[in-house]
């Protein structure tokens, strides 16, 4: 007998999150009052548990066969940075067509136009999904803890790095996905940005990877 697996819906929830693994920001924040918007790129790519085959053989026993399959997910990122105070900041990034997140962070340690260690916390959440599939139902959400980290070398290059932690719930259940992001950003005004993630997600239970690419013009 062909079943569908469980995991096959959470799979297509990831697909729909995935792209907001990525960080395509600069540790230091933006200035009171200044304005930045950016574009980018993202890829995400993990090992998707889409379905289980049941079989019975001679005896009666069963037998079950997982299948899975690589997923790379491409996705657009439209972002957006705003200074409330030059320590404080709020930002959104719409990544179509999957989802958007909406956030802020507080420049703790650093200075800006000073180069050296920066380093400014934040949150983020990402608005309700609803992941349809058959009759089966379930809404996504996201609750970010990035710990933007950087190193400002010159006033054209940072170099920046980013512990997280995802609180996800989906489908009446919460599931975790720790990891980090590693990248640089090149440039003044205008900022090009490369950058690199590796989280864990505990509801497929595979390792997820993302790369991921952006301009930014203040």
């Amino acid at each position: 007998m062909r079943t569908t697996c469980a995991l096959g819906l959470a799979c297509l929830a990831l697909m729909t999150g995935c792209a907001n693994f990525a960080t395509l920001q600069t540790a230091e924040t933006m200035r009171k009052e200044n304005f930045e918007i950016g574009v980018g790129m993202t890829f995400t790519a993990y090992e998707a548990t889409l379905e289980t085959t049941t079989t019975s053989d001679a005896s009666g026993n069963e037998i079950t066969r997982t299948d899975s399959e690589s997923i790379t997910v491409p996705a657009v990122a439209l972002a957006g940075r705003y200074g409330i105070t030059d320590k404080l900041e709020l930002h959104g990034v719409a990544w179509l067509p999957f989802g958007a997140t909406v956030g802020g962070k507080y420049m703790l340690v650093g200075e800006h136009d000073q180069n050296g260690f920066i380093f400014s916390p934040g949150i983020d959440v990402s608005a309700p999904i609803t992941i349809s599939v058959d009759d089966e139902h379930a809404v996504l959400m996201d609750l970010y803890v990035p710990l933007h980290m950087g190193y400002r070398a010159s006033d054209a290059l940072e170099i920046y790095w980013t512990p997280k932690y995802l609180l996800r719930y989906f489908g009446g259940s919460f599931g975790h996905a720790p990891g980090g992001t590693v990248g640089f950003a090149a440039g003044r005004d205008t900022k090009f940005m490369l950058e690199g993630s590796v989280l864990y997600d505990t509801i497929s239970q595979e390792p997820i990877f993302n790369v991921g690419v952006g301009v930014a013009f203040q």
